[in-house]
């Protein structure tokens, strides 16, 4: 899933080094981390079934 940061107090690795994460911060995660909850909104949900059972269903 996408998520965007919208609270300050999110920390994670920005070109390697750990930094707090800026408002507005857009990354991607199989899932929202604990320490994150409130502070950040999903924007996009994907899908978990993986790509070579899309391909066999068509």
């Amino acid at each position: 899933m996408k998520l965007r940061v919208t609270h300050r107090g999110c920390y994670g690795r920005i070109d390697g080094e750990v930094a707090e994460l800026p408002i507005g911060h857009e990354f991607v995660s199989q899932e929202i981390p604990i320490a994150f909850e409130g502070r950040v909104i999903v924007l996009e949900q994907q899908t978990t079934e993986p790509e070579d059972k899309k391909k066999k269903g068509k």
